[in-house]
């Protein structure tokens, strides 16, 4: 009876000891005070003020031909693996999005794969870089606002590393009733096209204002 009694709380010694092991902490994907350290084990980075599910639905863009559509998702606590071999989560956003030029020619329509995968890293769209708006193009006068850099591909040019930064703005602080957001599209950096292939922006760079659809 002994021996049992002694087995038994080693076992639950031990469980109480593992469980304790993979307590997880919970950091803020941003700060106003310090930016995002550099991916660590077994934390979790939570969009704790709503930056990204703020952006979650399907906006959309309209000037004459030329038309952007995008659909948002939110996934909570994505995990992933640091380039250190770390093992941590996230939240992140991934969508997929419809364009058409200037001419009206559909140049992209991914809409139909938002719903096939959760896997932010498998659709056209994604990320979760919270950043103060004077990093970024959207505004000059702001000061405390924050603005989401995404990832965007173009599927016939995925060698053209796109970013996206967008601003999300409140129904009616504006002057305008509807939900909107506002982005820049850019090319990030320097890069190299492989050989034999276009490098031509299919997708206008510069400035959308989206309005909220659903």
């Amino acid at each position: 009876m002994t021996t049992r009694i002694y087995l038994i709380a080693i076992a639950l010694l031990t469980a109480i000891s593992c469980k304790a092991q993979f307590v997880q902490e919970t950091k803020p994907l941003y700060s106003n005070n310090n930016w995002r350290e550099i991916a660590q084990e077994n934390v979790y980075y939570k969009d704790y003020d709503d930056n990204l599910s703020r952006l979650v639905g399907t906006w959309r863009f309209i000037d004459g031909s030329e038309t952007l559509e995008l659909s948002l998702k939110f996934k909570e606590k994505h995990q992933s693996i640091s380039f250190t071999d770390a093992q941590f989560d996230q939240d992140m956003l991934y969508g997929e999005y419809k364009y058409n030029n200037e001419q009206g020619e559909e140049l992209v329509n991914s809409l139909g794969e938002l719903q096939s995968s959760t896997d932010p890293y498998e659709h056209l769209i994604n990320g979760n870089y919270i950043t103060n708006i004077n990093n970024t193009e959207l505004c000059e006068t702001c000061t405390d606002e924050l603005a989401v850099k995404l990832h965007i591909d173009d599927p016939q040019r995925v060698y053209i590393p796109y970013r996206m930064y967008i601003q999300h703005i409140p129904a009616n602080s504006q002057g305008n009733p509807v939900e909107q957001i506002k982005l820049v599209i850019r090319v990030s950096g320097t890069f190299t096209y492989p050989l034999g292939e276009p490098g031509d922006d299919r997708i206008r760079l510069g400035f959308y204002t989206l309005n909220k659809v659903e």
